[in-house]
């Protein structure tokens, strides 16, 4: 798996604010970059009211926890 991006970084750790059931909503947010971290299994995308809902698979939310934490030591 190659590195990520600094967008995807920030995407996955927008998402790992959401707790639970809670999908964020990324019609206007460039959800191509959502549906590249769902082409690697890490967020879910629905779509819903013609908006792209996307959540964190557990996977994504284990990559999301260590993205944060490294931001935090920095």
């Amino acid at each position: 798996m190659r590195a990520f991006t600094k967008p995807e970084e920030r995407a996955l750790v927008k998402l790992n604010g959401f707790t639970g059931e809670t999908k964020l909503d990324v019609s206007y947010d460039r959800p191509s970059i959502y549906e590249r971290l769902a082409d690697h299994g890490l967020v879910s995308i629905t779509l819903s009211h013609r908006r792209k809902r996307a959540r964190l698979t557990k996977t994504g939310r284990y990559f999301a926890q260590l993205v944060a934490a490294r931001e935090g030591r920095s």
